[in-house]
């Protein structure tokens, strides 16, 4: 049995891609053309730090916000698929 806490993200990620709309036309390639890694820390939120809206920018996130093998891998897709330049 889920626990409230699982019913309210499950509730809350319905009503979000509910209204999702246009947001889903927003292509791949991150519109500033920029990546992101960041602490997983749940305090922060990095669109709200560093201005983004949905589509701006690839957010990596690990713990200490360090550039692991799996960080750079990430960023390396980014870059080399994705377009990201900064």
């Amino acid at each position: 049995m889920a626990s409230q806490i699982v019913n309210e993200v499950v509730a809350a990620n319905n009503a979000y891609a509910g209204s999702f709309g246009k947001k889903s036309e927003l292509a791949l390639p991150p519109a500033r053309g920029f990546a992101i890694l960041t602490c997983m820390d749940a305090r922060l939120d990095p669109a709200k730090y560093a201005g983004l809206s949905e589509g701006d920018a690839h957010v990596i996130r690990n713990a200490g916000g360090r550039a692991s093998d799996d960080a750079i891998r990430s960023l390396v897709i980014s870059h080399k698929l994705l377009g990201t330049k900064e």
